[in-house]
């Protein structure tokens, strides 16, 4: 959906003096930069930082569409932009669990006491 643009131009020559004439002009239209996740950046590819950056905005986003009584698509495109958001903020919330417990290292040491050496045992 181009806009025109209609101007209206004194010939200056080639016409008679003074004579005016319009024109329209078709403004082309930017390609529209997709507004969304941060910068482009896919989910998982963005730092806890960014993704809690993108949980905001895509909150604010959702929010903002409700009060202004935006058309039904266009609040489930939200919704699943927030429900996408906070599935990878689960994800990475259980992985970060799943990382930071250690094995029970005291009956990993138990186990290895049994099987040492004897070079490491007189070294004790």
């Amino acid at each position: 959906m181009a806009k025109t643009m209609t101007v209206e131009v004194e010939a200056p020559k080639n016409l008679r003096a003074g004579e005016k004439f319009t024109i329209e002009v078709e403004l082309p239209t930017p390609v529209k930069k997709q507004r969304g996740q941060l910068a482009g950046i896919a989910l998982v590819d963005m730092t806890d930082e960014q993704l809690k950056r993108e949980l905001v905005n895509a909150n604010s986003v959702l929010y903002k569409a409700k009060q202004r009584g935006a058309s039904e698509e266009t609040i489930a495109a939200n919704q699943a932009r927030v429900d996408a958001a906070n599935a990878e903020k689960a994800k990475r919330a259980g992985t970060k669990t799943d990382e930071s417990v250690a094995p029970n290292v005291e009956s990993a040491l138990e186990g290895e006491a049994e099987s040492t050496d004897a070079e490491t045992a007189t070294e004790i």
